[in-house]
This record gives structure tokens, C-alpha cells and sequence, in this order.
């Protein structure tokens, strides 16, 4: 579905990413895990259109998208759900839903609403409310649910637990393995690396600014020193 190669990007004289690689499948997480500053963030966003790569390539559904602009990669079926949520508080749920769905086929933008609620029922139950009433968790569920109006094939998803309580860490994280299950494909950066290896399939680790490891996640997890030497001990809840 989606395969990047030796990306490169830079920000001005500094080279940001310098040659990272990775894959990702239709119904399969993939967990980019590095330090700050790796350029797991950078890397997603370059992929998304937000960042034109210095060089590299970026492919998916077999037809190159190397620095395509963002509102033609959504429309191509990539979403990223970015770091921080950065939904619109002042509006409603469904105003952010709305917002989400510009790019689905027309005549779909009601039913689409109606398919997020039945994924996310607490958002149907508070549809008029203010999205910044929200808790965090429920603010992720609401970032999820407006890059689903977009009927994406393939969601980018920066740090989604971020911020959370570890309760709702797991049912965030849940969440985004019915998505997978589901059909869609998930590349997803994730700072709490013991619970994105319990819903991973596949594994990328990024330092400074190119990729050093790729496995299954139950590789990841036979060899936590792989985790280790990339994040610390502390990344690990078992460590």
C-alpha cells in the first residue's frame, strides 16, 4: 500500500531526515518508534504533504506521491491525524466531522457522520456540544473520527495516546486496532512503546534522522533491547 524510500528532508541548511525507509499494508499497524527528535514526526508529515522531501520516494497504491501537496494526498486516501489532536474547540462535534469530510464523495457526508457515531458513540451522544468540551480522550476519539470522513485507505497517526490517562491510553489504542482490523492501514508514531507493541503487526525504529531497525512486533518484543537502546528503559511500562 504505502512504501517509502531513503526520504529526505530538510529544514533550511538542517537535514531533518536523511534516510528513512518503511512499508505499510492495507489492515496492519505499523509503530515508528525513536527519541525526540528523530524525525518520526517529520517523516509522516513529509508523507502526508505537509513537507516536500528533499529527495526519496513515496509510494502509494503503486503510483508515486512524492511531494504531492496534502489536500491531493487526502483525496488519494492518506490521512494523517496529527500530534496534539488539533481539533476546533469553539465548534461542535459534528461541525469538526463536517470539516473532516470535505474531500468524501458527495451525497456520503451525512451517512459518513452517522458511521463515526456508530464507532464512537460517546461523539453521537454530544454531537451539538463544543469539541474543546471534550476530554483528551474523547478528543482523540473526535480527531479519529473526522480523518475517517475522508474515507481514508491509509490514516498517519502522530502520538495518539499522548497526554492520556493510561486507562484511556488502552481504549485509544483499542480503537485504532479496529480500524486496522477493519481494513484500513495504520502507520502510527507512538512515544509509549510498550502499548503500541501490544496492537503492532510491524515495527520501525528512526534515529537520528534514518530508519536503523524494522521487524515484526513480536520480534520488537523478544528483543526489548532493540526498544532499549532506542528510547530507554523508561518507554517500557515492564521494563
Amino acid at each position: 500500500m504505502l512504501e517509502v524510500t531513503d526520504l529526505h528532508v530538510n529544514y533550511g541548511p538542517v537535514r531533518a531526515v536523511h534516510g528513512v525507509s518503511f512499508t505499510a499494508e492495507a489492515g496492519s499497524i505499523t509503530l515508528v518508534l525513536g527519541a525526540n527528535g528523530a524525525g518520526k514526526t517529520t517523516s509522516l508529515r513529509a508523507v502526508a504533504g505537509f513537507h516536500k522531501p528533499a529527495s526519496g520516494s513515496v509510494t502509494f497504491d503503486g503510483k508515486t506521491m512524492t511531494g504531492m501537496a496534502a489536500h491531493k494526498v487526502v483525496r488519494r486516501g492518506m490521512v494523517l491525524v496529527p500530534e496534539g489532536r488539533k481539533i476546533f474547540f469553539p465548534l461542535s462535534i459534528e461541525e469538526n466531522l463536517r470539516i473532516g469530510g470535505y474531500a468524501a464523495p458527495r451525497g456520503g457526508l451525512d451517512a459518513g457522520i452517522e458511521e463515526v457515531y456508530e464507532k464512537f458513540p460517546i461523539l453521537g451522544e454530544r454531537r451539538n456540544s463544543q469539541a474543546g468540551l471534550l476530554s483528551g480522550g474523547e478528543q482523540q476519539m473526535l480527531a479519529f473520527g473526522r480523518a475517517l470522513m475522508s474515507k481514508p485507505k491509509l490514516m498517519l497517526m502522530d502520538e495518539p495516546s499522548m497526554g492520556l490517562a493510561p486507562t484511556m491510553v488502552e481504549k485509544v489504542l483499542s480503537s485504532v486496532r479496529t480500524m486496522a482490523d477493519a481494513g484500513i492501514g495504520i502507520l502510527m508514531v507512538e512515544q509509549n512503546a510498550d502499548a503500541g507493541l501490544r496492537i503492532a503487526d510491524s515495527v520501525v525504529v528512526v534515529n537520528r534522522g534514518e530508519t536503523v531497525w524494522t521487524g515484526t512486533a513480536s520480534e520488537a518484543r523478544g528483543n526489548k533491547a532493540i526498544v532499549h537502546a532506542m528510547l530507554g528503559e523508561a518507554a517500557l511500562d515492564d521494563a
